[in-house]
């Protein structure tokens, strides 16, 4: 495909999602000032350098995340053990970006919040269904929407009061500047990993980088930092109460129900594929299921627990990348040992960091897949 742009849709609906606004507002409860300026744009470079590094694996594999995989974890390890920890992940996301979006424009209409959630929910498999060109055609539509209200709210957030990156409501649980990286990476990872769903058809890496500048890197630091400013004069990085505090909770719910369409539409859209894969059930079958399973935890209120997931993804998905980067030109098998021990140590060592030191979770995942895997390969290519 020569339009990079008709496949920048998923990686807007990152980048424009309410829970940039979130991820940005978590952060300044724990950092203010330039020190939060910096480490949310260096957040966000790391992300967007992880998810073209992927995406041009999977461009220039012309496959799917799982055909990825495939090298460095051989492709059993691929689509049973990757595919049902993707599926896990997606099904983590649907339940929580559902529970949000349905609840806000359950709201806005007056119903109850289960028929906003359910409702919210079937519009955006409706889409899915179509393929990812209506997706990704949908997810840019829902960005640019949210782009003007995240216009609209700036003004507001203006007219209320100074604009800044500190107060008495900034930095009041104090993080590492290196944690906050995590954070924002963390916010990203699962879609960084699974980015070669959106690029096999591209037809040049340049594309990749394209849609990771201007879909991700530009919405994604504008709508965190709008997140960020918000939290310093509101002091709390709930979107609709944000905007309650600011006097238009009616404009947070529209966000919020508009803003998720995107990221749902991706998190089905991905989450299905895995599904497929671990289950090796048909697509049609595979797309039900995980529709299922992720309206009931919607519906059990999954969003609440948002910022303990990000801990999560920033342990599970980046060791993963550096095995498909350093591993794309393995010979693949049906099994890969060293692949699999690689991840697998990679996330211990990950959530063992987060609970002793929280800022060294994401670096060491990072360096544990690598050396692991890396010295593997040296010892016996492939």
């Amino acid at each position: 495909m020569d339009v990079w742009w008709k496949r920048a849709g998923p990686w807007v609906g990152i980048g424009t999602s309410p829970a940039a606004l979130m991820a940005g507002g978590g952060l300044a409860e724990g950092l203010e000032g330039a020190t939060l300026a910096a480490t949310l744009l260096t957040g966000v470079a790391a992300l967007c350098a992880l998810a073209t590094a992927q995406g041009i694996v999977g461009q220039r594999r012309g496959g799917t995340l799982v055909s990825v995989l495939e090298a460095p974890l051989g492709t059993m390890g691929a689509r049973r053990v990757a595919g049902a920890v993707m599926a896990l992940m997606m099904l983590g996301w649907f339940g929580v970006n559902v529970d949000a979006a349905g609840t806000a424009a359950a709201r806005l209409a007056g119903v109850p919040p289960t028929a906003g959630v359910v409702a919210f929910a079937v519009l955006a498999l409706a889409v899915t269904v179509r393929g990812v060109g209506q997706l990704s055609a949908a997810a840019l539509v829902a960005g640019l929407a949210t782009t003007a209200l995240a216009l609209w709210s700036a003004a507001l957030l203006i007219r209320h009061g100074d604009v800044a990156f500190a107060s008495p409501h900034t930095a009041t649980d104090p993080i590492s500047p290196l944690h906050g990286v995590g954070l924002m990476v963390g916010y990203g990872a699962a879609f960084a990993l699974r980015t070669p769903d959106f690029t096999a058809d591209l037809a040049r890496a340049r594309h990749v980088v394209m849609c990771a500048v201007w879909g991700l890197a530009v919405p994604l630091a504008a709508f965190a930092s709008l997140g960020a400013a918000a939290y310093a004069s509101t002091g709390t990085w709930h979107v609709a109460q944000m905007w309650g505090r600011l006097g238009s909770d009616r404009l947070g719910y529209a966000i919020i129900a508009v803003g998720f369409f995107g990221s749902v539409m991706t998190n089905l859209f991905s989450g299905a594929l895995a599904t497929a894969s671990a289950t090796r059930a048909r697509p049609a079958v595979a797309m039900g299921a995980f529709f299922a399973g992720g309206l009931a935890l919607a519906v059990a209120g999954l969003a609440d627990h948002m910022l303990d997931y990000l801990v999560l993804m920033a342990v599970a998905a980046p060791g993963l990348i550096a095995l498909c980067v350093i591993g794309r030109r393995a010979p693949v098998r049906r099994w890969s040992g060293p692949g699999l021990a690689a991840w697998g140590l990679s996330i211990a060592a990950g959530l063992v960091a987060a609970r002793v030191v929280p800022a060294l979770a994401l670096p060491a995942a990072l360096v544990v897949s690598a050396a692991v895997y890396g010295g593997a390969r040296r010892r016996r290519p492939g």
